[in-house]
């Protein structure tokens, strides 16, 4: 009985010896934004290496890849991306990526008027991840059952967040005083806004007096604005008396943070300002 016993516990010591010396071999994945990247770590859990090409305070608008961009792309196994409209250079590098998967996560989503900031609807952003999910499924089918439930659980965290935002009050005029890029956040949960910005260019002098005067007939004490503060924002405050609040739209990486968190802010942002 005790050499029975010393067997098994040599067999198990070996089996365990050698789980330890082969460590997992994950399969690397590259991810356009933030947003993409965060989900793909979410769906992917432990069985992806997730690497995110637009590094934190690079402008997504202004973004060109370098030869060590393309190299790292030639390299994954993976490489997802937001939209075409959003990432014009995604979709013709893709074409030159002969043995990467391609992702697009707006995959069966419909752009409005070509906006691509489309993770702002937490429905969309639901899309997205599912989207994600079946991509790396046909990857590595072996571990699908796992993706899909990752993906599962990180939907309904999203589920309870749009919950939230659909249940605060909208007796508010939100007015946003920089750039403005939160079209689907918006219809999606039915707040009155006005928007200085008209995208991404500056206000006219018309504009700005139109601005100026809804502040003041609202009597608004909170005005938002991304998390780069322009001047004409500086500005806009400093004639109103108002205090600047940032909404984050996601389009720079966050230093600390992941897509969850972000959203969290922006929904305690709104809350201030609705006087909840």
């Amino acid at each position: 009985m005790r050499f029975k016993t010393t067997i098994f516990l040599a067999i198990f010591s070996l089996t365990a010896l050698r789980a330890f010396a082969e460590p997992l071999q994950k399969f690397s994945v590259v991810c356009s934004l933030f947003p993409v990247y965060d989900f793909a770590r979410e769906v992917a859990g432990e069985f992806a290496d997730v690497k995110l090409l637009l590094r934190p305070g690079v402008e997504p608008h202004e973004f060109e890849p370098s030869p060590m961009d393309i190299k790292a792309l030639n390299d994954s196994r993976v490489f997802i991306f937001t939209s075409a409209s959003m990432e014009p250079w995604a979709r013709q590098i893709s074409n030159s990526l002969t043995n990467t998967h391609i992702i697009d996560a707006s995959g069966n989503i419909e752009l409005v008027n070509n906006d691509p900031h489309i993770w702002l609807d937490l429905t969309l952003a639901q899309k997205m991840v599912m989207n994600i999910c079946e991509g790396l499924c046909k990857v590595t089918p072996e571990h699908s059952e796992t993706f899909r439930r990752n993906a599962e659980k990180y939907c309904e965290k999203l589920s309870e967040l749009d919950e939230k935002f659909m249940a605060l009050n909208k007796n508010q005029t939100l007015v946003f005083a920089g750039e403005f890029a939160h079209g689907y956040f918006m219809r999606r949960y039915g707040f009155d806004y006005v928007s200085a910005y008209d995208g991404e260019n500056e206000p006219s002098v018309r504009r700005m007096a139109e601005i100026l005067r809804t502040i003041r007939e609202h009597n608004t004490r909170y005005i938002f604005s991304g998390i780069n503060v322009t001047a004409i924002t500086r500005s806009i405050s400093q004639q109103t008396s108002t205090e600047i609040l940032t909404f984050d739209a996601l389009e720079i990486a966050p230093d600390d943070a992941n897509f969850l968190q972000v959203m969290q802010n922006n929904y305690e942002a709104l809350k201030v300002a609705l006087h909840e």
